[in-house]
């Protein structure tokens, strides 16, 4: 596998030197990894062409200053891409070329919405685009976003001996890694019946300059507590595993992994499992990673709640949350205030407890089928005390911060 990845390099490196660069198409490109994405390719010139998809104008994405190249408004199309009726338009360029790699980096990201809203936005985006892509001829590669929360929860054994693998037991455990895996499943049987070519990546929690995801409220959270005056308590313990990646290494990921898709088509006994990849650094981060991180940066106490507690938590989880939002969100609203910003309007960011989120379910992935066979190197192997300062220094830029 090691072997087709470097000749997959190879290739590409000699298409790029005849002037035959990839026509590239990111759907959700001005998301948060379609974003990253976009700025990837154009530092590091690896496309002839790109376009970006997204259902928001460029206008209204929030985008920092060092995007406006790599998202310029001649690269970008407003477009609802789960509309079959969009497609043509979507994949027809004025130069005649056909796309090399589709990125599908749509989809609803945010969590706890009904089940309805997660099929209609991302399982039904994936199932109807990969469709459309089936029926190219030649098929361009599709790479696909997806979420490491499809497995069952890792046992302590499974955790010891590197987490879950890309054959481990899947029973997601949010209802957006559900509509993930349906259309996972969506792919894998497309990839039989009209031997789509395509790979999914299994993210771990990506974080990075500007994130407003996981590791952004846990952020929020921390600068609220430093306000407070008060010590930030975590429930459940401190092995609970939040593994992570920084978003420049998932988009190196992406190329590597299209590259690998373009020269290894699936066969007739192609499984989910053969077409995934986890996505995640080196570095096993566990809630104490980040309560460490945290506590040198907002110069507060933290630790973890006691097993009582965490107990009476678990089985009463929606009044906890209730209280905890109830206690956090006046605070915040009253900071960014002082500093003259609109929650919503001026920051998007927010300390708000998702319920979801607070399930003692651990996210521990193993990454070494990603390392050996897409010749992925992780850059950033570990989440640390600057990296986050630097996602701090992102917000202040923006003037988001508090």
């Amino acid at each position: 596998m090691a072997n087709s990845a470097q000749d997959a390099e190879a290739l590409s490196e000699a298409a790029a030197s005849s002037n035959e660069k990839p026509a590239v198409l990111i759907i959700g490109g001005l998301g948060y990894i379609g974003r990253f994405l976009a700025l990837y390719i154009h530092r590091n010139n690896l496309a002839s062409e790109v376009r970006l998809v997204d259902k928001v104008l460029p206008q209204l994405a929030r985008l920092p200053p060092e995007f406006a190249e790599a998202c310029s408004a001649d690269k970008f199309m407003q477009a609802d891409a789960s509309r079959e009726q969009s497609l043509p338009r979507i994949f027809t360029l004025h130069s005649g070329r056909q796309f090399s790699y589709v990125f599908n980096c749509g989809g609803e990201t945010r969590y706890s919405q009904d089940p309805s809203v997660y099929a209609v936005r991302s399982t039904a985006l994936t199932t109807t685009l990969a469709t459309y892509v089936a029926g190219i001829n030649p098929s361009p590669a599709l790479i696909e976003f997806g979420t490491g929360m499809v497995y069952k929860p890792p046992s302590s054994s499974n955790i010891s001996s590197g987490g879950c693998s890309e054959t481990a037991a899947l029973k997601p455990w949010l209802k957006i890694a559900k509509a993930k895996l349906q259309a996972e499943e969506a792919l894998e049987k497309l990839a039989r019946e009209k031997s789509l070519k395509y790979v999914c990546l299994r993210l771990a929690h990506v974080y990075g300059e500007y994130d407003v995801g996981f590791l952004a409220r846990g952020l929020c959270l921390a600068r609220v507590y430093q306000g407070l005056g008060r010590e930030l308590k975590w429930l459940w313990t401190k092995d609970l595993r939040i593994n992570t990646v920084h978003v420049l290494d998932v988009c190196n990921a992406a190329w590597k992994a299209a590259a690998w898709c373009a020269a290894n088509p699936p066969t007739s006994q192609s499984t989910m499992a053969d077409r995934a990849f986890n996505i995640v650094d080196m570095g096993d981060t566990k809630q104490e990673t980040l309560s460490i991180i945290v506590s040198k940066i907002f110069n507060i106490e933290t630790g973890f709640q006691g097993s009582i507690v965490s107990q009476f938590a678990k089985l009463n989880l929606d009044n906890v949350v209730d209280d905890v939002n109830e206690d956090i969100l006046q605070p915040w609203a009253d900071m960014l205030k002082t500093k003259g910003l609109d929650a919503g309007q001026g920051s998007p960011l927010t300390p708000f407890m998702e319920k979801e989120l607070l399930k003692d379910h651990s996210l521990c992935l193993d990454g070494k089928k990603a390392r050996d066979t897409l010749g992925w190197v992780v850059e950033r192997d570990r989440l640390t005390e600057e990296r986050v300062k630097e996602i701090l220094e992102s917000y202040e830029r923006m003037k988001w911060w508090p």
